[in-house]
């Protein structure tokens, strides 16, 4: 199964209590961002992220640590 790309990006808003323009520190997909009223991409920061939800299911806590005993 061909992994599935989404493109991420940083994202400059305005805060809405100060006014201050503001940039997100992490790339971002548009999903994401959406939290941020008029959020606009910052040209030349696009990442593409590989996804396959096949290989990154849901885990418990307990999974990939070492075994008691």
């Amino acid at each position: 199964m061909a992994m599935k790309f989404v493109e991420c990006w940083r994202w400059r808003f305005r805060d809405p209590k100060s006014g201050r323009m503001c940039r997100t520190m992490y790339a971002l997909c548009e999903e994401e961002a959406r939290k941020f009223v008029d959020a606009e991409r910052i040209p030349g920061t696009l990442v593409m992220r590989e996804v396959d939800d096949r290989d990154f299911a849901d885990t418990l806590p307990h999974v990939g640590s070492p075994a008691v005993g």
